[in-house]
């Protein structure tokens, strides 16, 4: 095999480089805890602080911050308070930052979180880890929060800041109703965060080994490492109690395309305008909701759910649409993370008409059911499903287990029924961890009788290191229909294995090693991959964002147009040769990957990489380069250059193909923003299946009293230019985005 020499020779250098120093532990841990202090009177939303009561409020800081980024004591001061009362809960930040600017370049609220400073707390009120939130905030008083329930949240909530010399103070009100407290006394987990931007760094108060860090810091299942806040008395629910949330929506829409919208496919289809519906959320208890939707948007002027990029393989998408995202965590129960296969993936749900769920949790209890119903034009089916989910979790994850399922009747893709049932441990003191899990799938297409998923792991999880040993088996005729499998027709092992920390060059590097091999029911290899990459950050700002290689083998079969495996090849598939097995052949993709960052995670980040090797029928090179930074006084601007040249291996044809991106933002104030994107595609035979210019802009206005006031020309999801201006209107008529 040509890669195995440098393969061999980059482990060795990364060894090397790996001199991995032992991790500080800071003082604070899952296992302390500390009284809540209930204010006796409301502290003035002052960043100075001078109230007394706040005085009360202070969290020790015998240990001070951790930096976690860097696995060592933070070197920068942060003092800590909080309080609450029976309506608000008040935080208070003071951060000292001498040596390094305080970096504060955002003037909108909920627009470019993690691009500047910020002071956050973390906040899970079940002591369970079921519903954990983030409230932060940046020097220059731009608010930004998130909740694990719901990627929608946006509750109504205050700040007030205050920059002195090299320290900058910040002060927070947060309702109690937008958290969703229980009645009585309870013991709540709570963290502190802080980051610092000029450095690309992340302080914690709370820390554990096994705690991460990265792009999507900070996560919500590092709650079980929090301490506990304990004896939060709350007898007034009167006031604290959730609000019902009623959206109503009004939208226009003129242009030549107007009728075009996005499938679930990705495709532009022509669909009549929707310009009016409802959204609604009931509290049914103080953390179990009735969700309903009437006549939902399509238009997705609040969020595209994709953008042009090359790409061959489906993408992996977040959902924002309020239906669904309000509890999706609870539907969607897997806690294992078993690989990108799920049996409910509601961004394939097109536009549908209508939606009724019940989702919650309670105790160490978490659960969710849906129904909606809806046509698909990309199919022409007629759609009415349901999905349910139940998840039982300890607090601090040392066993879980969970069960989902998706009752699917499509008029033309036919009846599917799926259920999955798994488990998961972990031991503490050893770092022993395991979890199983199984689907069963039963319906029209599945012609073998029961279709299955079964999944298993081994794992040892450690500060700085981690092995693991899996199993797959997947049937040949899986395929949930409202699921996402990326392949079937597998079974075999995988595994992977981890060795990171803080090194004396870098403020953090790591090692990761993966391989897998699944045979399908022919006996054939199916798939098999492997690869090592190295991550680190270099104190001097320089990053390695997976430099290595990586090796994959693909097995596709040819599809008959007749039936019992006869007549012509129609086409080819990966997913799955079954029953015919016919014109096996295996696709080679072998790839050399080298990229470079520079001050990632700092408001001014470049990112560039090149990957070159066989990738299918071609030999191709890859080029990546993007950046982004603020223009003076609330713009910023960001650049992306792609690009793909290959050459066909049977017949030498050479194609490239290159995309550019520009898109400039302006924070017109604190509830207002606009944007403004331009991309182009040209060239044939690269990863994006479509040529063409797109320009989009959208506008996006949040007025005092909580409505949501949208104007969009276009949409970044399309590969063209869409003759189609949009304006929305969100009327909410009782509580808050959400909530």
């Amino acid at each position: 095999m040509p890669y195995r020499a440098p393969i061999l020779a980059l482990v060795v250098w990364m060894l090397q480089f790996l001199l991995v120093c032992p991790p500080a532990q800071a003082w604070v841990s899952a296992d302390a805890t500390f009284p809540a202090v209930r204010a006796p009177h409301r502290p003035a939303l002052n960043p100075l602080m001078t109230d007394r009561e706040w005085k009360a409020g202070r969290l020790p800081e015998d240990g001070g911050f951790e930096n976690l980024t860097t696995r060592s004591p933070a070197k920068l001061a942060t003092a800590v308070y909080l309080l609450y009362d029976s309506r608000y809960l008040y935080v208070g930040f003071v951060a000292h930052q001498p040596g390094w600017p305080i970096t504060a370049t955002g003037h909108t609220d909920n627009v470019g979180f993690g691009t500047d400073d910020f002071v956050g707390i973390g906040l899970d009120p079940t002591g369970t880890g079921t519903r954990v939130f983030y409230f932060e905030v940046t020097p220059a008083g731009v608010r930004y929060q998130q909740a694990s329930e719901d990627a929608r949240y946006r509750p109504t909530w205050q700040a007030r800041t205050l920059v002195q010399g090299h320290t900058w103070r910040a002060v927070m009100r947060i309702p109690l109703n937008v958290l969703r407290p229980r009645a009585g006394v309870s013991n709540w987990r709570i963290n502190a965060i802080r980051s610092v931007a000029a450095q690309g760094d992340h302080y914690t108060w709370a820390f554990n080994g096994l705690m991460f860090d990265g792009q999507q810091w900070p996560p919500f299942r590092e709650a079980r490492f929090w301490p506990r806040w304990t004896g939060v008395r709350l007898n007034h629910l009167r006031e604290v109690r959730p609000k019902p949330r009623v959206e109503v929506y009004g939208l226009e829409s003129v242009g030549r395309d107007r009728e075009l919208f996005a499938q679930a496919n990705g495709s532009f289809q022509t669909q009549s305008v929707r310009t009016t519906g409802i959204d609604a959320s009931i509290p049914l208890t103080d953390t179990i909701n009735f969700v309903a939707t009437a006549n939902p948007d399509f238009s997705n002027v609040e969020v595209d759910q994709q953008t042009i990029a090359p790409q061959e393989f489906r993408l992996y998408l977040q959902e924002y649409r309020p239906f669904f995202s309000q509890g999706a965590s609870y539907i969607n129960a897997d806690a294992a993370g078993f690989g990108p296969n799920t049996i409910f993936y509601s961004p394939s749900i097109g536009p549908f008409d209508r939606g009724g769920k019940v989702e919650g949790t309670f105790g160490y209890q978490s659960f969710g059911v849906l129904s909606f119903r809806g046509f698909d034009r990309t199919t022409g089916n007629t759609f009415d499903d349901i999905a349910y989910g139940y998840k039982h979790a300890l607090p601090n994850r040392t066993f879980l287990y969970w069960a989902d399922g998706v009752f699917a009747h499509h008029s033309l893709a036919g009846s599917d029924a799926t259920a999955q049932f798994g488990a998961a441990g972990r031991n503490l003191k050893t770092g022993f961890v395991w979890g199983v899990d199984n689907a069963l799938e039963r319906g029209t297409y599945v012609t073998n009788g029961i279709a299955h998923a079964s999944n298993g792991f081994i794992d040892v999880h450690k500060p700085n290191y981690e092995v693991n040993l899996g199993y797959v088996d997947l049937s040949p005729t899986y395929d949930p229909i409202d699921g996402f499998t990326q392949d079937a027709d597998l079974h075999g092992f995988n595994a992977f294995a981890f060795l990171g920390g803080p090194t004396r060059r870098a403020k953090n590097a790591a090692i990761f090693v993966n391989a897998d091999r699944y045979f399908d029911n022919s006996g054939a290899v199916h798939q098999a991959d492997a690869g090592v990459f190295l991550n680190a950050t270099l104190r001097n700002g320089l990053s390695l964002n997976g430099i290595g290689p990586q090796i994959g083998r693909l097995r596709q079969y040819g599809v008959p147009a007749g039936p019992g495996c006869s007549g012509p090849i129609v086409a080819t598939t990966t997913y799955s040769g079954y029953p015919c097995y016919l014109d096996g052949a295996t696709q080679q993709y072998d790839l050399m990957n080298v990229p470079i960052g520079w001050k990632d995670g700092t408001p001014t980040p470049i990112d560039a990489s090149v990957s070159w090797g066989i990738f299918g029928a071609s030999y191709i090179h890859l080029y990546t380069l993007s950046t982004s930074r603020p223009l003076g006084h609330g713009f910023s601007l960001g650049l992306a250059y792609d690009g793909s040249y290959q050459r066909s291996i049977a017949g030498g044809l050479l194609d490239s193909q290159w995309l550019r991106r520009v898109s400039l933002g302006w924070s017109l104030a604190r509830h207002a923003n606009l944007t403004l994107a331009l991309r182009s595609i040209n060239g044939g035979g690269g990863f994006a299946p479509e040529q063409g210019v797109n320009f989009a802009a959208g506008f996006h206005l949040r007025l005092n009293n909580g409505d949501d006031l949208y104007a969009d020309y276009g949409t970044p999801a399309s590969y063209v230019t869409l003759n189609r201006f949009i304006v929305k209107y969100v009327f909410r008529l009782s509580g808050q985005a959400g909530t």
